[in-house]
């Protein structure tokens, strides 16, 4: 399904208009979401002074995503997620986050990833750029589509104008496939009121499929799941044709919006993704030493999903100075 641009060039011109209504005198510094433990993701807008370097400190985080979805796709099974993630800013510029991922969809939380990040962002004006190395180990179980990704180089742009903010995201993803490269064009604009903020948000990802590709053949039809597995005499797997042609993917509508109050953060991002160009798919059914081959193309219903969280910053509150 297209996205229906007219309307989109509307929406926009609405924020363009209301925004002097809602939005701060100042333009909003895009910064490194640390709520966020996707690498598949989504930035949050943060109102903190720019002028003077923020000090060193903790961070924990605790999220909850409804269904694993990445660029439109996801796994057969609902992959709900509670991720607890820590995290150490330093004034330089640098970040450390680790996180675990749990699968809640089962009768007991079972472990879906780990992962570590290691990043650096820079805000010159009204730039905002950063850094991040990831690494991923999944579990051996693991339904989610980038189960077969065992790290990634991202870098993450963006910059300020009044009325809009655009930003561009470059990843380089690898595993035991082809390295696969994305790049994910987007629109916001954030509006505060108080402490209250929510940034309406219109992404494009666009990307090679090797890591889907390395699911379908290793995960798609093998790992167990709550539905009646296959018979013993039976194999089923799957392959992703022409996983490295470069194409758009999906487009998202999300609207992140956060709520500060003294040290904590509370955050819910709801996230329309609608899928395009589904991939054709060769299956290769074999029961007992007859094998069977099928080429289909995979359906992509449109999916909404959201997060919720909470973060409890460490940060030491600047005193005010007494009046004289």
């Amino acid at each position: 399904m297209k996205l229906n641009f007219s309307r989109l060039f509307i929406l926009f011109c609405c924020i363009y208009f209301f925004n002097p209504l809602l939005a701060q005198d100042k333009p909003v510094v895009l910064q490194k979401d640390t709520t966020i433990s996707k690498k598949d993701t989504l930035k949050k807008a943060s109102d903190a002074d720019s002028t003077a370097p923020t000090p060193s400190h903790l961070e924990l985080n605790l999220v909850y995503q409804s269904n694993d979805v990445t660029n439109g796709r996801k796994d057969s099974s609902v992959i709900p997620l509670i991720t607890p993630k820590i995290s150490y800013i330093f004034k330089s510029g640098f970040e450390i986050d680790l996180d675990v991922g749990y699968n809640v969809h089962d009768p007991s939380p079972q472990v879906n990833q780990y992962t570590l990040d290691g990043s650096y962002s820079f805000n010159p004006g009204n730039y905002s750029g950063s850094v991040t190395l990831s690494g991923f180990v999944y579990n051996k179980n693991s339904g989610s589509t980038t189960s077969e990704q065992k790290g990634s180089l991202a870098y993450s742009s963006s910059y300020s104008f009044s009325f809009i903010q655009p930003s561009l995201n470059l990843t380089w993803t690898f595993g035991n496939h082809i390295p696969d490269y994305q790049a994910s064009p987007a629109l916001q604009q954030q509006f505060t009121i108080g402490n209250f903020n929510i940034s309406p948000t219109v992404t494009m990802n666009a990307a090679t499929q090797n890591s889907y590709n390395s699911y379908y053949q290793n995960r798609r039809f093998t790992i167990p799941r709550s539905s009646k597995p296959l018979p013993a005499n039976v194999t089923l797997s799957g392959e992703v044709l022409n996983s490295d042609k470069f194409q758009i993917l999906d487009y998202e509508l999300s609207a992140p919006a956060n709520f500060t109050a003294g040290n904590w953060t509370f955050n819910f991002t709801p996230t329309y993704a609608l899928p395009v160009n589904p991939a054709d798919i060769q299956a290769k059914l074999q029961i007992n030493n007859v094998v069977k081959t099928y080429t289909y193309q995979e359906k992509l219903p449109n999916t909404f999903y959201f997060q919720i969280g909470a973060t409890y910053s460490f940060l030491k509150k600047r005193s005010k100075p007494k009046a004289s």
